[in-house]
């Protein structure tokens, strides 16, 4: 088998929080824009227990670049939101709750709900 035809440059942890704290993001916001489990997220660029370092994938400084488009962040934001299927903090607004806003639910931890 071939090696891959490319090699991508990787971005440094510090580089990524820099462009999320320019770009007014937390991880936790850029998670649920980019439907990514904050778990993983919140590993990026750190080393995991057996000291080895996770590497933030190569779609993430792409998708930063795009999000500094004109209202690239907002419309991110409510593609994302209406692909919700449920919402568990809230099972009361059924299926796809989101699809009809078109706006991203409330960040909450579920330790705060």
């Amino acid at each position: 088998m071939a090696p891959p035809r490319f090699r991508h440059k990787k971005i440094a942890c510090e580089d990524f929080d820099r462009e999320l704290e320019r770009q007014g993001l937390t991880r936790k916001a850029f998670a649920r824009i980019w439907c990514q489990n904050l778990v993983t997220v919140n590993r990026w660029g750190r080393s995991g227990a057996d000291g080895k370092l996770q590497d933030i994938p190569t779609w993430v400084p792409i998708a930063l670049t795009l999000m500094t488009l004109p209202e690239a962040k907002g419309t991110a934001r409510m593609a994302a939101a209406a692909m919700i299927e449920e919402d568990r903090l809230h099972p009361e607004l059924g299926a796809f709750p989101y699809q009809k806003l078109r706006q991203m639910p409330a960040d909450v931890d579920e330790e705060e709900a």
